[in-house]
């Protein structure tokens, strides 16, 4: 009876968290913003359905303890695909939230923000790949 009570609190709990972090997404717009910087606006749905998709299988991964074995070398190409996807979300969400056109008029760094926004992305890449090559067990 306990292992039952157990699993309705931990499906219950996962619920509560899926619905907050869409309900999170669908209040700031960060799919639509997303589509409109890389314009691809017609794509909205299909990018909705993968977020929906992608959560439910990480979180099954993570839940179950799956793992896949990949090669080193295979990871770079998903590594950096990941990091480009979360810089790009990472830019609408600031973006929709208006934390850069503060941030350059408090520092006064108008002339350096497309450095600023370079170093961003990349940043995003490279720490995916250092994710994806140092914590992730690979063949």
């Amino acid at each position: 009876m306990s292992y039952f009570i157990m699993i309705i609190i931990g499906i219950s709990g996962g619920i509560a968290v899926g619905t907050g972090f869409a309900a999170f997404l669908t209040f700031v717009d960060i799919v639509p913003r997303l589509a409109q910087i890389t314009g691809s606006e017609k794509s909205i749905l299909l990018y909705q359905k993968i977020l929906i998709i992608s959560i439910v299988l990480v979180t099954m991964a993570t839940f179950f303890k799956w793992s896949i074995g990949i090669h080193r070398y295979i990871l770079l190409p998903i590594g950096f695909m990941m990091g480009t996807y979360i810089g790009l979300l990472a830019a609408a969400l600031t973006e929709v939230i208006n934390v850069i056109p503060v941030f350059v008029r408090r520092l006064k760094v108008e002339k350096y923000i497309n450095y600023i926004l370079y170093s961003l992305a990349f940043g995003k890449v490279i720490g995916s790949l250092i994710q994806w090559i140092a914590f992730v067990k690979v063949s």
